[in-house]
């Protein structure tokens, strides 16, 4: 994931989330998710879902390759319950890279809304949502 001091990322709910203040902490301002990993999504029966997502936040620094280095590695997973709406597409290229992730309220509850560089792209529609973070790569 990318995190550039210019980016603004649009607003976002994901601070009103339980688990949201930690991830918030922990890279330090809204992530966009921007080249995260997708590395699962996953639809249960009476409407629960899952999508966990290796994200981490891209310095200003580079290494003796010249590369930029990444720093604040996480597995962020978004527990869903209550969805009622799956829209996907490439569904069966799993992992996935993000291109962009918003979370957006609506009348249901809550939207998630991405965009891949590579791989699976959708929205998934829940009536709530809980954020789990574990520090470290997958």
């Amino acid at each position: 994931m990318i995190l550039r001091e210019p980016m603004t990322a649009p607003a976002s709910v994901l601070h009103e989330l339980p688990g949201g203040e930690e991830l918030l902490a922990w890279f330090g301002r809204v992530p966009s998710f921007h080249d995260g990993y997708l590395l699962e999504i996953a639809f249960f029966g009476k409407g629960q879902a899952l999508m966990r997502i290796h994200a981490w936040i891209l310095t200003d620094k580079v290494d003796d390759q010249g590369h930029l280095i990444t720093d604040r590695h996480a597995v962020v997973t978004f527990a869903l319950d209550g969805v009622n709406t799956i829209e996907c597409r490439d569904f069966d290229m799993v992992p996935g890279i993000i291109l962009d992730l918003d979370v957006t309220r609506v009348e249901e509850g809550l939207r998630f809304e991405w965009s891949a560089s590579y791989g699976v792209g959708g929205a998934v529609t829940a009536r709530q949502a809980r954020i789990t973070l574990e520090p470290g790569r997958p």
